[in-house]
């Protein structure tokens, strides 16, 4: 036995395979066939599975492992044999396997084997982190690696990307027979288990309905964020989740507003741009381009209400930000435990974006962290961004899993009572922001977020 059922999916291996199921499943020729053969080696549903994203009745999911599991429908006899034809397998996936096996090019030479002409092999191993054996741990790979098994086994390599975040840092190859991927199905699928999360129509009962629905604040968040544009004067501003706009009109400066599905009441003004996809896409393809001659000096989160994507979406504005900039948060404080749930039960829904500040809070003490008690749901301030701190990054998968399973219920009184949330009103809010303007104004020193939390607190 050279690899094992017990190797757990983290969150980064399941965003990658969705990237894979959404760059090059969706506009592929093979939706237009009545079923579609997914084989997953080493698919054992240990606190996760691919099969979540292959969810459609259209896909036949075939999971294969070395002994029985949850979701093992193959239980295989030689980890370098496949009992399958060649040719028989439209999509071949395997995640967190290669590692574990001491002669992966034998088992790579079997995924290709089995795989159609115009079918993928989707692969994905670490290029770090720890040692974790099952029963054994013999590589981590590089880019080349992807290159080099391309080359052996006569199969082109139509893509390869190597994820920043931690400690596992995934390296993914995308393999077919077909040179180019074929576009044009024609065919649009339900989203999937795994990006319908939070997506679920509302469930009320007409019992609880209107304590499930209940909002509070004591000033509405857009009347908060105009104060802060004009007291901060933002040279460019981003915003990320725009709905019907009304938030985004508030600004004034060169912005820039990512949304998939944007529902605008009125017109885009001329200093506005709009990205119609999703912020992690923006992120990785456009937002070099888009903000190669300006930094944000006011950025406004909220997209997709799940503590992953927000996090994500905090990073991603980090990484492009300066000392000054300012960051809100919205969605922080959910007023009823269903409205805090991840798969949406109510029409007032936060979701579990509320984490992300005990997450700051411990993985990034060096932030300053101001909590207002705003309508409907609260917004988070945080100032001193650091863009060389790569901590979040490298901690990213085991920070998720601590936190995915964390649920809100009433014994969480400090979330459902905003206790310690500040007064919008509050002079040090004011404060603050007049610093940060006047920082911006001049080099920030490098000891400026040090001070700026030594002035305003946690």
């Amino acid at each position: 036995m050279v690899f094992s059922i017990s190797v757990a999916m983290h969150a980064s291996s399941l965003e990658n395979m969705q990237k894979c199921f959404e760059r090059f499943v969706e506009p592929s020729v093979l939706l237009n066939q009545e079923s579609v053969r997914v084989l997953d080696v080493g698919g054992a549903n240990v606190n996760g599975s691919y099969a979540d994203i292959f969810s459609d009745p259209k896909f036949e999911y075939i999971a294969a492992d070395l002994g029985p599991g949850e979701g093992v429908d193959v239980v295989l006899e030689d980890p370098y044999l496949l009992p399958f034809d060649d040719a028989s397998v439209d999509i071949v996936v395997s995640g967190q396997v290669l590692e574990h096996a001491e002669f992966f090019w034998k088992l790579f030479e079997e995924l290709t084997r089995v795989v159609s002409r115009k079918g993928f092999v989707f692969l994905i191993v670490p290029s770090a982190g720890p040692v974790h054996r099952y029963p054994v741990d013999c590589y981590r790979f590089y880019p080349d690696a992807m290159t080099a098994l391309s080359r052996y086994t006569n199969i082109p390599l139509l893509d390869c990307w190597q994820d920043d975040r931690g400690p596992w840092n995934d390296l993914v190859g995308v393999f077919s027979l077909q040179r180019q991927p074929r576009a044009g199905a024609g065919v649009r699928l339900p989203p999937n288990r795994f990006s319908a999360i939070g997506r679920v129509a509302p469930l009320i009962s007409e019992d609880q309905g209107v304590d499930i629905e209940k909002t509070s604040g004591q000033t509405p968040y857009t009347d908060v964020l105009a104060q802060i544009h004009r007291t901060l004067q933002p040279g460019g501003y981003l915003e990320i989740g725009v709905r019907t706009g009304s938030s985004l009109a508030l600004a004034s400066c060169p912005s820039i507003a990512i949304d998939p599905e944007p529902d605008l009441e009125q017109p885009l003004a001329d200093h506005q741009q709009l990205y119609r996809q999703t912020s992690d896409a923006f992120f990785e393809h456009l937002a070099d381009t888009a903000l190669e001659h300006w930094q944000p000096d006011l950025v406004f989160i909220d997209g997709m209400h799940l503590f992953e994507f927000a996090l994500r979406d905090f990073m991603n504005v980090e990484r492009r930000a300066s000392a000054t900039t300012l960051v809100l948060i919205d969605d922080i404080y959910p007023n009823h435990p269903l409205q805090a749930a991840r798969e949406r039960q109510s029409r007032v829904w936060t979701g579990d974006v509320w984490k992300l500040h005990d997450c700051l809070r411990i993985k990034r003490p060096d932030l300053t962290l101001i909590p207002l008690d705003t309508f409907p749901s609260g917004l988070l301030l945080v100032a001193g961004l650091d863009p060389e701190n790569h901590t979040l990054w490298e901690q990213y998968n085991p920070t998720v899993r601590a936190y995915q399973g964390r649920t809100l219920d009433s014994l969480n009184s400090a979330v459902l009572n905003r206790e310690g949330a500040r007064s919008p009103d509050d002079p040090v809010i004011q404060a603050l922001i007049e610093r940060l303007r006047a920082e911006r104004e001049r080099p920030a020193g490098t000891h400026f977020p040090k001070a700026l939390r030594e002035a305003f607190g946690p």
